[in-house]
């Protein structure tokens, strides 16, 4: 695919459609976008363009079809009596519901035969002992992201948050950006989708302010994310070989990768959109600053998380069955209990649908669990956790008890990366294991013939990286928005610090000779 952080797609992609895009009247800037989305994406994709298609005009037809419904609906209302008019709305609102779920299973078909044909296939050969044949289905780039947002767009035109859009290009060009279709973020219709419809015309300080957040973002991706996955890969491609210190340094090493390759890449994406005046939703509000899990993932792809709470938890939540369970706890247990015990039944669909969203293995599934479990436990432990820290007069809202929680939560967070990169659950089992074992300091060291991809250079500019990595967020936590700051300098300052920051990238960025490509790590999900 064509990545977003090379020449071809900054020079040849970006730069001409950003050129006709500037240039062009503005009721015709959403063509460019839609003309330039279908370019990358048809290049990126090797041509897999077909189910993109299909899923835009299944739900663009869906989307009318419920938007008729409801039309034809109000008019027959007309001189009825109550009870008549509920009557008929029952009806419609079937109808409304039929369609809607016809569009989502459609959708949602394609995803899951494309995406989790051979999971199926493979679990049932294990379960049956059969020797069905793996299907050769290749997965289309961005299906696990644009389907979820067709997903969101049916429901919430089936629920009358905003009329179907009549144009199917224009859904195209929702479901197609290119530069939501790879990795996110997930953009709801409302949020971002009336954006690339209606645009204002070109600002210079959108440019300069976009640009700023573009090389922070490179700097995050080919500065500290791509050196860091030298290591990674050798240890984790390899990793009966290793024990001890390595094993811990590649999952430490691991977990910064991926932060600064999907936030970086997230930067990235929503500074050339600031570029062209769009504003694209957060996904990343500094995760490791988090006091729990339930913190961390509010934190961590955040637009991912709204759309489980969105259209998995509230759902099933606030239908008349767990209502109805909610009740029935209520008479059982203690008001604290009750009103978890319902949580957690939604809860666990919330993140076996995490887990399963990311990928076709059970491994994904443990993940998500992973994460279920703990937080579960923490949950339902709340009450025996506050007495004790009562007993032992533990000040749970200190500073120091907010850090002990922050290195509490950095640790779960990486025995869950641990998961999420092994192959398999028992590589990852194994690595666990080999920690414990042959504690081989010397192996890190800078220098060594250990075959691990980084000298001492490697290792400063990793260590500097990281620091300025935390130091930015550590700022950001309190409150400061750099950017602005950074806005209100002298027009020659300014220049002179974007200028270093690109050479910074272009001189210590891990790439050339003696560096190997690094794809991006959510463009396979």
């Amino acid at each position: 695919m064509i990545s977003y952080t090379s020449f071809t797609f900054f020079i040849l992609f970006f730069g001409i459609t950003y050129l006709l895009y500037v240039l062009c009247p503005t009721k015709a800037k959403w063509v460019v976008l839609l003309v330039g989305s279908y370019v990358f994406y048809f290049f990126s994709s090797k041509g897999h363009v077909i189910t993109l298609i299909a899923a835009t005009l299944i739900v663009w037809g869906a989307g009318l079809w419920i938007d008729k419904l409801d039309n034809t609906f109000k008019e027959k209302r007309k001189g009825l009596e109550r009870a008549e008019k509920k009557a008929l709305k029952a009806k419609y609102a079937k109808y409304k519901s039929l369609v809607m779920w016809a569009g989502i299973i459609l959708t949602m078909g394609m995803l899951i035969t494309c995406k989790y044909a051979n999971f199926f296939i493979d679990t049932f050969n294990g379960i049956f002992d059969t020797a069905i044949g793996r299907s050769n289905i290749v997965q289309p780039l961005g299906i696990s992201f644009y389907t979820l947002m067709a997903v969101s767009y049916l429901v919430d035109v089936h629920s009358g948050k905003y009329k179907a859009q009549k144009n199917p290009f224009r859904v195209g060009l929702y479901l197609a950006f290119f530069l939501t279709i790879v990795e996110g973020p997930f953009a709801r219709y409302d949020q971002f989708g009336t954006q690339l419809n209606n645009r204002e015309r070109f600002k210079a300080s959108d440019f300069v302010y976009g640009a700023q957040r573009v090389v922070w973002g490179l700097f995050k991706k080919v500065v500290v994310a791509d050196r860091a996955a030298e290591l990674v890969d050798i240890v984790f491609d390899n990793s009966r070989s290793y024990s001890g210190v390595i094993i811990v340094a590649a999952i430490l090493l691991y977990t910064l990768q991926l932060y600064c390759e999907f936030s970086g890449v997230m930067d990235i994406v929503s500074g050339l959109g600031e570029t062209m005046g769009l504003k694209l939703p957060e996904n990343f509000a500094r995760p490791f600053f988090a006091k729990g899990i339930n913190e961390f993932w509010q934190r961590w792809h955040i637009t991912l998380g709204a759309w489980l709470r969105d259209y998995i938890f509230y759902p099933i939540s606030f239908s008349k069955t767990f209502m109805n369970a909610s009740k029935k706890a209520r008479s059982k247990f203690s008001p604290y209990y009750a009103n978890l015990v319902p949580t957690a039944v939604a809860l666990f669909f919330v993140w076996f649908g995490n887990g399963f969203w990311h990928g076709s293995g059970w491994k994904y599934i443990v993940y998500g669990l992973y994460y279920y479990v703990l937080m579960m436990i923490g949950m339902f432990m709340e009450p025996l956790f506050r007495k004790i820290c009562d007993k032992a007069k533990i000040n749970r809202q200190s500073k120091g008890f907010g850090i002990f929680q922050m290195v509490r939560t950095f640790f779960i967070v990486n025995i869950g990366m641990l998961i999420f990169r092994a192959d398999t659950l028992k590589q990852a089992s194994e690595m666990v294991t080999s920690i414990f074992t042959n504690p081989n300091f010397e192996a890190l060291r800078p220098g060594a013939k250990n075959g691990l991809g980084l000298d001492l250079y490697d290792y400063l500019i990793l260590v500097i990286g990281t620091l300025i990595v935390f130091v930015v967020g550590l700022i950001q936590e309190k409150g400061v928005d750099i950017r602005a700051r950074i806005a209100k300098l002298p027009f020659a300052l300014k220049f002179v610090m974007f200028i270093a920051a690109v050479m910074i990238i272009i001189v210590f960025g891990a790439y050339g000779e003696g560096y190997g490509k690094v794809d991006l790590i959510y463009a396979n999900f």
